[in-house]
């Protein structure tokens, strides 16, 4: 918590920009574009649900326990896809083995060993 309000502190090069361009999305979307300044307030408000214990608390509740959104997901092998594969490359081997020349056949066998 110290450092992030350390970080959020500190001035850094181009300060001014930096606050702008942080203003203008609270400022086109109905936010309070001066919130950034209220950095206080808002670990203040952060250290005192912390100390109620009800600041992780609420957010895994809310969050993990009680979420009704879920996502089953089964994977499931084909048992076909070994088979397709190994008949693909045979065909392109194939293809390939009518293309060459006895002569290229035969440096390629001679590069292998």
């Amino acid at each position: 918590m110290h450092q992030v309000e350390f970080n959020a502190k500190r001035t850094k090069d181009h300060f001014g920009l930096a606050c702008l361009s942080h203003m203008v999305p609270y400022a086109l979307h109905g936010g309070d574009p001066l919130s950034i300044f209220r950095i206080n307030e808002f670990s203040n408000k952060i250290r005192d649900d912390f100390k109620k214990g009800g600041l992780f608390e609420g957010l895994v509740k809310k969050h993990l326990i009680d979420n009704p959104h879920k996502l089953s997901l089964l994977a499931v092998p084909d048992p076909e896809v070994g088979p397709k594969e190994e008949q693909a490359e045979k065909k392109k081997l194939e293809t390939l083995k009518k293309a060459l020349s006895e002569a290229e056949k035969q440096t390629i066998v001679q590069d292998a060993f």
